[in-house]
């Protein structure tokens, strides 16, 4: 039951959904019990040809109505006794059936307009939560997806959010229309015989504990299925991303034997999973079974005894057919929503997530930058061992800054702690003397562009992938950008020029067009402060040689932190940062630095072998 209430309460943010979705459940609750009812009067009509019955009862009744069975009953026979004799047995059973056939439309059509209503509650919900999520992924800061596997966050977006959207419907079925549903028929039924609805009652509690026991366990198994199924999706989405590695490596019967396992592992889970839901319908029929049979045997004999009509027992055991329904409805509510519940938890851990980088309520403005870029005592570390420490840096407005040192000795790090694609354990980072984490987190990488060494380039055309991130930019705009990054030449030789679709990451393209785009884009926003991140180490000569000259382009009259391995990149930096074991060992210009001899001399010379 908490899983029900628990995942009600998404739906319950719905109010003015829900409470239409409430109104018309109950009014199609009461057709139904009408629709159902009429069956009684139906079947006297038909069961009693003789006109001395229905005189019988209009001399027998008493005239008194009260708020009790036996008075409403008596109430409702005179009525139609007094109609079936003034109107003759066949107007009576075609106006009986007039009326049935009016319930059951009305029934209808209240209970498509609650499941209108209902629609709605379903997808909205979802719409939200994965619109949340999207929100959530996006401001979430990068060590977050250090540790999660991307394979298995688009199974919380794809497969979870899913399991929650079936869990939605099913409970708030089971909260918002079932339990009228219910006691409409239990008060309906108890009016015509509570000796009978009395039976029922105590057979209610032994048919709930029993389903209670089959769902125990599940939501563990679902919650260790929904793991399993992000698993394999990283799996897919590693062989996809790294399929050229696969291929070329010769790993097509390694990578298939490991998707196998994975695959295995959750085939055996999910069939333990739909063994147990699938068992819960037939267990609910079974019992409904038992207790039908049970108020036949007991029915029955109150018949054989004169304590009830035989055309009143028989609707009775219409309408009590009708109240398995939405008992089998809650029972598999109970098992859906134990899945849901699972799934739920899942997609929450990324929404509760903590947004450790952000900008805080008091935060400075930060619209331009006019002096300098300052490193004040630095420290970071991802996990338990420091990767920056002690670090001191300056940088002033229009200098080129280069960081230089061994793959791993922390040069990208000290660019992304700029960026606050992480933020520093120990110190400061300021710009023009304000801390960056005290200033607004969307005007601090407004002044910034940033181009790494892979090109990350989007599955759409060559305009908006250039264009991306601005609003209203024009194409004489986006053309000028392309000019100055060399990439204006190749772009109007292809089929649809700007228009043209590049494909996943733009694999359409070669390493250094894609490069050339993305300078472009950089060059476009055109940022005061400038981030190369080994833009030029994976390019041939040819490539280099064009990339390049888009970048002195793009540095022209600009603040730049390069990180970069190669001497044409570094040589004509302003100040050289020389970087080694997560400190600063050196710093100085390109002449300087040879001068000294030491860890940039060694640099240079490894370089040279």
């Amino acid at each position: 039951m908490k899983n029900l209430i628990r995942i009600a309460r998404i739906a319950l943010t719905l109010k003015k959904q829900l409470f239409f979705n409430l109104m018309f459940n109950v009014l199609g609750m009461f057709f139904s019990i009408f629709s159902f009812a009429m069956i009684i009067p139906l079947l006297r009509v038909i069961f009693n040809s003789d006109e001395s019955f229905f005189r019988n009862t209009i001399a027998e009744y008493q005239g008194n109505v009260t708020l009790n069975q036996d008075s409403i009953l008596d109430f409702f026979n005179y009525k139609l006794a007094v109609f079936s004799l003034a109107n003759g047995k066949e107007s009576t059973l075609i106006y009986i059936c007039i009326f049935l056939v009016s319930m059951v439309f009305l029934k209808n059509l209240f209970t498509y307009l609650s499941n209108f209503y209902l629609t709605n509650i379903v997808h909205l919900s979802v719409k939200d939560i994965r619109d949340n999520m999207y929100q959530k992924i996006i401001r979430l800061p990068m060590s977050f997806f250090s540790d999660e596997k991307k394979g298995d966050l688009l199974s919380r977006f794809s497969a979870d959010v899913k399991e929650v959207e079936i869990s939605i419907k099913a409970t708030t079925n089971a909260i918002f229309k079932e339990p009228f549903y219910i006691i409409g028929y239990l008060i309906t039924l108890t009016l015509i015989s509570i000796k009978l609805t009395l039976f029922i009652l105590i057979f209610l509690p032994v048919a709930g504990f029993v389903i209670s026991k089959i769902s125990n366990g599940l939501k563990k198994r679902t919650n260790q299925g929904q793991i399993d199924v992000g698993k394999m999706m990283s799996i897919t989405e590693e062989t996809l991303y790294g399929l050229r590695i696969v291929k070329g490596f010769n790993a097509q019967s390694q990578m298939i034997d490991k998707y196998k396992e994975s695959n295995n592992r959750l085939f055996k889970v999910m069939v333990g999973i739909s063994r147990r839901v699938y068992i819960a319908s037939p267990v609910s029929e079974f019992l409904g079974v038992i207790a039908t049979a049970g108020v036949l045997l007991y029915g029955g004999n109150l018949v054989f005894a004169g304590e009830i009509y035989p055309d009143i027992f028989i609707g009775y055991l219409i309408l009590f057919s009708q109240l398995i329904t939405p008992f089998k409805a809650i029972s598999k509510a109970m098992y859906d929503s134990s899945q849901g519940i699972s799934a739920l938890n899942r997609v929450e851990e990324v929404l509760f997530e903590e947004e450790t980088i952000k900008s805080d309520s008091k935060c400075l403005n930060i619209n331009s930058f006019s002096k300098e870029i300052c490193y004040s005592n630095v420290g970071f570390k991802y996990e338990k061992d420091w990767v920056l420490k002690d670090i001191n840096i300056t940088i002033k407005k229009g200098q080129t800054a280069a960081l230089v040192g061994h793959s791993g000795s922390g040069k990208t790090t000290l660019a992304d702690l700029l960026i606050r694609f992480y933020d520093v354990q120990e110190g400061e980072i300021l710009i023009d003397g304000k801390n960056i984490k005290n200033v607004d987190l969307n005007q601090l990488r407004s002044l910034m562009g940033v181009v790494t060494q892979e090109s990350v380039l989007f599955n759409d055309t060559i305009f908006n992938n250039i264009a991306f991130g601005l609003k209203k930019v024009s194409k004489e705009e986006v053309v000028n950008a392309s000019k100055m990054a060399n990439a204006h030449g190749f772009i109007s030789k292809l089929d649809n020029g700007y228009e043209t679709v590049i494909g996943d990451a733009g694999n359409k393209l070669s390493g250094g067009q894609k490069q050339r785009i993305s300078i472009a884009r950089a060059l476009l926003k055109n940022p005061n402060i400038l981030i190369l991140d080994e833009a030029t180490s994976s390019l041939d000569t040819a490539s280099e040689k064009a990339v390049q000259e888009a970048l002195d382009h793009l540095m022209k009259n600009r603040t730049s932190l390069v990180i970069a391995h190669r001497l044409s990149t570094i040589q004509h930096a302003d100040i050289i940062f020389v970087v080694d074991n997560g400190k600063i060992v050196e710093s100085g210009s390109h002449e300087e630095l040879l001068i000294k001899n030491n860890f940039y001399k060694k640099f240079i010379d490894m370089q040279a072998i």
